[in-house]
């Protein structure tokens, strides 16, 4: 024993007397490959080294630009560049023997989209085949969302990638890979209208951008690998904290190449797909590589139940090694200060200290676990957007026949009805056929709000004098039973919209505030201004209310508490939507038993807003004279209806069923004052006949009729001169106020 406690003294003495520190090791240099040219994409990497945090980490960093043809998978498994940057396809070279290891994904949406020419008759990622397709290599994820929408790549013609956006524009290709951080700023540049389809349309969501290193490196240098990750995230961090300030160290350093403005605009647009605020810089969910893998197995690109042990890293596995050595250390330590008083104070300390960091990392499992329950949430969302992107689009498909039935009924009922005397029967029953077809159009117009699209008109709205009407309404049917109160600001300020959708949206939730009160109550509406730029309007019941996991669905699209027959489920989703094409807000508030409050919030309109005269506003009597019409459209309803109208108004009208029936006719000396176009037809289409009728007539106004006035519709009246949009279904007054706007002209 007494040896013992001799060496044990020693040891201390030891310890007490002071080393001369070792010199440092020079840095360790190490290669990190990109996958592109430099740009804003790879921002972290530079802030990281500008910022030292490399030289901090004993690491001196040499960064490889990407270019065409470089395998950056091969740059890192060939030992050439120790760390890569890449794409989820990062697991199926994994499956392909090829020995990768993902240690952080900077994307947490992958960028890659694909891009088609408005015109090119590609309205969603079906009409694919028989395209020319320029798609570039490392591109899985888009192979990936072709397959599951059934177009396989031998149905289009693929072409080499250019990485030229100007093939599009000039149209020598009908669709091409794209980043959404990147092709869309030089479409948008020179107003070029285009689509945009990214694989999340068909629930394909993968990481993007991916840090990834080799087995063999990760092996020979654990510490190394650990300490250029943090490094490289907290880089990442800065970057997207000072995007002006890496944006000039990026034109300093690697040239001024696309520009500032670029540069700023891709910063912006990945500040969306990396989410800083949502999640921490390199954060990978095992659950949405799970996801991942099955998407590849179901289309046969991994084998069902590949491993992802080996393929993801986990940074912490290091530290619970080192933890339990610490255990077993303190352990011995303990033993030993039974025998030797003194070291107590040394073991103490050691004890506190492995105290303090199982505390900090129980902290950081807590941080941890509260994030998962955060990343729920998101999913959660996410499911809801994509179920109504999917309404969106069954809304659009069905809205283009149903306004061009609507509109040949409103057509002729409205032409009819200016030619009877105003108290005839006759003039009653078209008026009747007249409000029912606007209605039509309306419900038809509240089913398109499901596509997220700008309001199909952007007029003075007063939100008062629509509750005001609506109320009026009301009272005549559905409040007998209902006490009635407004609270209305007078100096409520106007707002830029869609009146009809916004009439549609406080009839749906007066008519739920009613259902909610069968046995008497108060329905309660309010408006105040919120500040200087806001405006805000309230629906609130004193019905049954909404228990918590009825409300967390009420906005969902075809939930309904109801009997069948008794609801669509629509009501509150349309709200929603109609809302937010509004840039508006949407809060619900409701407890059992108390009943509801609905809260929307507008951005008001001031004089420098407003796009011309309000509805109502006195307008001057314009001239009027007869107009050579061309009138195109290839439903015989509409143009047997429309024609009678032109008519009826005195115009003179030549019809032609398809795009190209009217070039023919313009071709042959044809010579109209003003054109009306259908959007929706086979071959060419408006889409493609428009360019065509613009070189043509450059000075001839042209009237853009469509039921389904989406962004594509807006793209075009923006891209091109004198183009006004006509939204089916529209009146024979609409039609003869477009008309004479043109006679004025």
């Amino acid at each position: 024993m007494r040896p013992l406690l001799q060496g044990i003294l020693w040891l201390l003495l030891g310890m007490a007397i002071p080393v001369p520190a070792p010199a440092q090791a020079p840095p360790e240099r190490v290669t990190l490959q990109l996958k592109w040219h430099h740009q804003f994409q790879f921002a972290g990497y530079y802030a990281a080294q500008q910022q030292g945090y490399y030289r901090e980490a004993g690491l001196e960093l040499e960064i490889h630009e990407g270019q065409p043809g470089i395998d950056v998978v091969q740059e890192v498994v060939s030992g050439r560049a120790q760390f890569g940057v890449g794409t989820s396809a990062l697991l199926l070279a994994r499956n392909q023997g090829r020995p990768v290891v993902i240690l952080a994904a900077i994307f947490q949406h992958s960028p890659v989209i694909l891009v088609a020419r408005t015109g090119a008759g590609i309205g969603s990622v079906q009409d694919l085949p028989g395209k020319r397709l320029m798609i570039e290599k490392q591109s899985d994820e888009l192979f990936a969302y072709m397959r599951k929408e059934g177009v396989s790549e031998s149905s289009v013609t693929l072409l080499p990638h250019t990485f030229n956006p100007e093939d599009l524009i000039e149209g020598k290709v009908d669709c091409i890979s794209a980043y959404l951080t990147d092709e869309p700023y030089f479409f948008d540049k020179v107003r070029f209208p285009y689509l945009v389809f990214t694989p999340r349309m068909g629930g394909i969501d993968f990481y993007g951008d991916n840090l990834f290193t080799s087995d063999g490196e990760l092996k020979a240098h654990p510490e190394r690998v650990k300490a250029f990750r943090e490094a490289s995230l907290k880089g990442w961090k800065y970057a997207m904290q000072h995007p002006e300030e890496i944006t000039d160290l990026i034109l300093a350093r690697y040239g001024k190449g696309r520009g500032r403005e670029y540069l700023l605009y891709e910063a912006q647009k990945m500040n969306m797909l990396l989410q800083p605020s949502l999640v921490d810089m390199g954060y990978m969910y095992r659950g949405r590589w799970q996801h991942i893998r099955d998407t590849y197995a179901e289309l046969g690109l991994l084998p069902k139940g590949f491993d992802l042990d080996k393929v993801l890293y986990e940074p912490e596995a290091g530290a619970r090694q080192i933890n339990r050595r610490l255990a077993v250390a303190t352990a011995v330590l303990l033993g030993v200060g039974l025998l030797l008083a003194s070291a107590t104070l040394i073991f103490s300390r050691l004890y506190l200290r492995l105290k303090r960091e199982t505390a900090s990392r129980e902290e950081a499992e807590r941080a941890m676990r509260l994030e998962q329950e955060q990343k729920v949430q998101l999913e959660i969302q996410l499911q809801q957007a994509r179920k109504m992107e999917s309404l969106g689009n069954l809304a659009g498909g069905i809205a283009h026949d149903m306004n061009n039935v609507l509109g040949a009924i409103l057509g002729i009922a409205s032409a009819n009805q200016e030619a009877q005397p105003s108290d005839s029967d006759t003039h009653r029953a078209f008026e009747i056929i007249t409000r029912a077809a606007e209605r039509g159009g309306k419900m038809v117009k509240s089913l398109l709000s499901f596509a997220r699209q700008s309001p199909a008109e952007q007029r003075e709205v007063n939100l008062n004098q629509i509750i005001r009407e609506e109320t009026e309404l009301l009272e005549r049917t559905t409040l007998s039973k209902i006490r009635l109160e407004m609270d209305l600001d007078p100096d409520l300020k106007p707002m830029l919209g869609d009146a009809g959708a916004l009439t549609q949206v406080l009839m749906n939730l007066c008519v739920n505030a009613v259902d909610a009160m069968p046995d008497r109550g108060t329905l309660t509406l309010r408006t105040r201004n919120l500040g200087r730029d806001r405006i805000e309007v309230s629906v609130e019941d004193t019905g049954s209310g909404m228990p918590k996991e009825v409300l967390d669905k009420a906005m969902e699209p075809f939930f309904t508490t109801k009997e069948i027959g008794k609801g669509t489920g629509l009501g509150l989703s349309m709200v929603y939507s109609t809302v937010k094409a509004h840039h508006g807000e949407v809060a619900l508030d409701s407890h059992l038993g108390l009943g509801t409050r609905v809260t929307l919030r507008f951005p008001a309109c001031d004089s420098e807003c407003r796009p011309g005269q309000a509805e109502g506003d006195s307008r001057a009597e314009a001239g009027r004279r007869a107009l050579q019409v061309l009138l195109v459209d290839d439903d015989e309803l509409v143009l047997g209806s429309v024609e009678h109208v032109l008519q009826s108004l005195g115009h003179i009208v030549v019809t032609a069923g398809s795009g190209e029936m009217a070039l023919d006719r313009i071709e042959g000396g044809y010579e109209p004052d003003v054109v009306i176009l259908d959007l929706n037809m086979p071959g060419l289409g408006g889409h493609g006949t428009l360019p065509r009728l613009r070189d043509l007539l450059p000075n001839v106004p042209i009237l853009l009729s469509t039921g389904r006035a989406d962004q594509s519709a807006q793209a075009l009246v923006k891209a091109y001169p004198l183009i006004t949009l006509l939204p089916k279904p529209f009146s024979i007054q609409s039609l003869r106020d477009h008309l004479e706007e043109v006679a004025r002209g």
